[in-house]
């Protein structure tokens, strides 16, 4: 065999070798950002029994028990809320 060809087929194996891992970390990738975006789109299991879970996705649904405990809103009307009584305990104020 000519020297160069089996040179060429020596590099190609071996950037094959090193390109494979990058591949498999990719599709690996995409396939948990596809899982997380199906649970974003699936409306929560517990919606029918629970009327707090009314509304949220499955992925809500599994964050809504750390949303509580930093106290973050948990509907539109409330976080509305929060906001009308942010602006006016500083309307006025220099901040």
């Amino acid at each position: 065999m000519d020297r160069k060809v089996l040179m060429g087929i020596v590099l190609g194996v071996a950037g094959a070798a090193l390109v494979a891992p990058k591949v498999a970390a990719l599709l690996s990738q995409r396939e948990e950002e596809d899982m997380w975006q199906k649970m974003d789109e699936r409306e929560s299991v517990d919606a029918n029994q629970d009327e707090a879970e009314q509304g949220l996705t499955q992925l809500d649904s599994s964050h809504r028990a750390e949303w509580q405990a930093n106290g973050f809103p948990q509907t539109h009307a409330e976080r509305e809320r929060l906001e009308q009584e942010s602006v006016e305990q500083y309307k006025g104020k220099d901040i």
